[in-house]
């Protein structure tokens, strides 16, 4: 195999209680199949069972420490290598356990011990390594496969809210070109700001900052539309470098400038909030509601919106699980929408 894989995508965290509490419950259960098999059921042996987790105990606790170091040290490489070292290790690791029996123990715990009982063990660690990788083979398969599906979901998602600024852009743009070309040429360069966001790897995160950036592209070009109509509200007490999904705050801006600024004669404001706390991060956009408009909530499906907010829950959701709520408030005033996902620290650098 050429490809390089991850030590991570095949050796579970075994520094993380979940999965040495599930070795050690798996090792209990082939000591207790072991004993059963020598002994039989009515003759169970509670010594011989005491005995033998103690000597399985310390080989599964130190062959956990060992794969959890390798799987923090080790560099990309083939998967055929990194298997062979795990199951290299976990041999020696029984090996040496097996020789400090043999000759410091001998007579102090265990008799009758020889070579034979040395090679029974090699060969029972050699079936149980080879099983136990090829389990986390088989997980690792099932990770890959799971993530490939999630991404593509998450792309046909993405996709579709492209054409929302992009179309609508093209339109403010080809009105100014003949009254004001030098505004026309900075709204070029700020869609073209927004468009090469929009063909980023779907699922990116970005740092809040990068985040606002184009959101502030998007209501320049706008505001050349609207003009003094649209006022925008900021309240951010969030890091700037706290991690968002790419384009997620813009097409809720895009929708509240869209139901809430532009039927309106007078205009009004719309308010955008970012909260960040120890657990989540919370993001709020208002804007106010028009007196002939209908709800939002009943928009017609080809303005594109609803489309848009619907795809925003369902890439939140793809990302973050069911930890993610969205939620939009309509009064006679205002229409608030309002996500909430949990909030997992800095943009890596």
């Amino acid at each position: 195999m050429n490809s390089k894989t991850d030590p991570k995508d095949l050796i579970p965290d075994l520094c993380e209680g979940r999965g040495v509490l599930w070795l050690i419950l798996f090792s209990e259960a082939l000591v207790i199949v072991l004993i059963l098999l020598s002994s039989g059921a009515l003759t169970f042996s509670w010594d011989q069972f005491g005995l033998l987790s103690l000597y399985v105990q310390w080989i599964v606790l130190i062959g956990a420490a060992v794969l959890c170091r390798l799987r923090r040290h080790l560099p990309e490489m083939s998967l055929n290598i990194i298997t062979l070292l795990c199951f290299c290790s976990m041999m020696l690791v029984n090996a040496g356990l097996s020789l400090f029996t043999l000759w410091g123990y001998d007579y102090f715990l265990l008799s009758n011990l020889g070579w034979d009982w040395f090679l029974r063990n090699q060969l029972i660690t050699a079936i149980v390594s080879a099983l136990l990788l090829h389990y986390f083979y088989v997980q690792m398969q099932a990770r890959l496969r799971a993530k490939s599906e999630l991404q593509s979901r998450v792309q046909a998602l993405h996709s579709r809210i492209r054409p929302h600024f992009l179309f609508n852009s093209m339109n403010i743009i080809a009105s100014l070109i003949h009254v004001d070309p030098d505004k026309a040429e900075q709204a070029v360069e700020d869609l073209s700001a927004l468009f090469r966001a929009s063909l980023k790897e779907a699922g990116v995160e970005v740092s809040l900052e990068q985040e606002l950036a184009l959101c502030r592209k998007y209501i320049n070009i706008e505001q050349l539309r609207l003009g003094e109509r649209l006022n925008v509200e900021w309240q951010v007490s969030a890091s700037g470098s706290v991690r968002i999904p790419l384009l997620t705050l813009q097409p809720l801006i895009e929708n509240a400038i869209y139901h809430g600024i532009a039927p309106s004669p007078k205009g009004g404001v719309v308010t955008i909030e970012l909260v960040e706390s120890a657990d989540t991060i919370a993001i709020k956009v208002s804007n106010p509601v028009p007196a002939s408009a209908a709800p939002q909530g009943s928009v017609k499906k080809e303005s594109g919106n609803q489309m848009a907010l619907s795809n925003i829950r369902h890439r939140l959701h793809a990302l973050y699980g069911e930890e993610v709520t969205m939620t939009a408030e309509n009064d006679e005033q205002h229409y608030t929408i309002q996500i909430e996902y949990p909030n997992l620290g800095l943009l890596k650098t």
